[in-house]
């Protein structure tokens, strides 16, 4: 018996009817609180399809935070029905579609609470939060609110704590994260629930026999660094390397596409190339001798030429607890850079350079949270129990001269010392401040994703 074919992943999103719907309340209270506006925005076949406006009389006083916050003021809501007026319009207005809120775990209790005051029963659709979605779909985001969100993806968002500018923000979101899943291949709807650890947009993975040329047109539309990993049977790294986007990368990289027996393949997008090469290093001890050497000889030839490691032994180890290292010695304690997510950043105690010893902020929002950073690690690094991540001598060779040629040509890096750091505070501050208008984040990322 034939098996049918597989339906395509636009046909299955393009078949959903969503229907996108925010609340404006007095408070945060089921019990005590009212509804004052609702707004909603019905979306089917990758479109916006219609959409609605309630204002509501709550019979109950406006708190003046919420006047502030909402520009809904009791004049405006005097003449408006009361919500057991409207209750059922909106209740076919949404139908049986998947319910959508930049925060259901808010929006649809809430909404609940009031269909079981007016003794109706409560709310059976499935449910989307597209705040929780953005979470699972860019790791390591700090801020996803609607008013950002709406920002770095270029949403008109005009009127934030409006319930239909916020619906329809919300929607025209939805809209992204669906066409990102079609882009990406999803095969299931419950993938849209549960997108973990399979759609993020800043990495995508290959299977054995994914077309070659899928993966170099991939490879044509990154714009910032990124990191590239090929595993073979029993999930064995065969071939790694950190990328600045250069096209001599990837004509190297398509080279070992055709040449190695892989089974999987994992390309990860990055901020500064630093970064890259920071967690590169585990993937780099789990190459064979011959690939480390020539992995090696091609970042020197391809990023530092005209300079020549000094000669080691290919597996030669070094203490981790080493301080040997050119950029501690000569230019600071620590280095911050952008990161891949817009208006976040990155630092490094230089001498422990690892995923887990890095800090993800926002400045200036979390100038503060940098600042104690600095002095725990510091502390640290002063009384020696700052753990060192084990580096091969050769790639922390590379890093280290690297970092310094970075940092002459100021291109990515601000190196500082935790001296500079605890002692002039407000300096260091500033001088962030002027690396940061000098230097603003070339990535374009999640507008720009793989």
């Amino acid at each position: 018996m034939n098996q049918p074919d597989p339906v395509s992943s636009f046909d299955l999103i393009n078949n959903l009817s969503f229907c996108v719907f925010d609340l404006e309340t007095t408070g945060g209270n089921h019990k005590s609180d009212k509804i004052i506006e609702i707004g909603l925005v019905k979306v089917k076949n990758l479109e916006i399809i219609e959409e609605k406006n309630y204002l509501i009389q709550p019979e109950i006083k406006i708190p003046d935070f919420i006047q502030k916050l909402t520009s809904i003021t009791p004049k405006d809501v005097k003449s408006s029905p009361v919500i057991e007026d409207v209750i059922d319009e909106v209740l076919e207005f949404m139908g049986d579609s998947i319910l959508v809120a930049h925060n259901t775990s808010f929006d649809i209790p809430f909404f609940n609470s009031v269909l079981k005051r007016l003794n109706k029963p409560e709310l059976t659709n499935k449910s989307l939060c597209t705040n929780l979605m953005t979470r699972y779909l860019i790791p390591h985001l700090m801020n996803s609110n609607l008013n950002y969100m709406s920002r770095i993806f270029d949403i008109s968002h005009d009127q934030a704590h409006r319930a239909l500018d916020d619906a329809k923000a919300t929607a025209e979101l939805l809209l992204i994260y669906l066409n990102i899943f079609i882009d990406k291949g999803i095969q299931k709807i419950n993938h849209l629930y549960y997108p973990r650890n399979r759609y993020e947009l800043d990495r995508a993975h290959f299977k054995k026999g994914h077309p070659v040329e899928d993966i170099q047109h991939k490879l044509s539309k990154i714009k910032t660094p990124f990191l590239w990993s090929a595993k073979g049977e029993n999930g064995i790294i065969l071939h790694a390397l950190p990328c600045s986007n250069t096209e001599n990368e990837k004509e190297y990289l398509l080279e070992k596409l055709k040449s190695l027996d892989w089974e999987t393949l994992t390309i990860r997008l990055m901020g500064p190339y630093v970064e890259a090469l920071v967690h590169f290093n585990s993937l780099f001890n789990k190459l064979d001798v011959w690939h480390k050497s020539e992995v090696i000889d091609f970042l020197w030839n391809e990023h530092l030429p005209g300079q020549r490691p000094n000669k080691q032994s290919p597996d030669q180890q070094i203490d981790p607890n080493s301080s040997n290292s050119i950029v501690e010695k000569e230019l600071g304690d620590f280095f911050i850079s952008y990161h891949l997510v817009p208006d976040q950043f990155i630092i490094y105690p230089t001498a422990a350079m690892g995923p887990k010893t890095m800090l993800v902020f926002r400045y200036p929002g979390h100038q503060k949270k940098m600042l104690q950073f600095i002095n725990s690690k510091s502390s640290k690094i002063k009384t020696g129990k700052l753990k060192r991540p084990h580096f091969h001598p050769q790639l922390k060779e590379f890093i280290d001269h690297y970092l310094k040629d970075d940092h002459e040509k100021q291109k990515s890096v601000f190196l500082f010392s935790k001296g500079f750091a605890q002692k002039q505070p407000q300096d260091l501050l500033k001088e962030l401040e002027d690396f940061i208008k000098r230097h603003p984040n070339p990535c374009h990322f999640p507008k720009d994703y793989i």
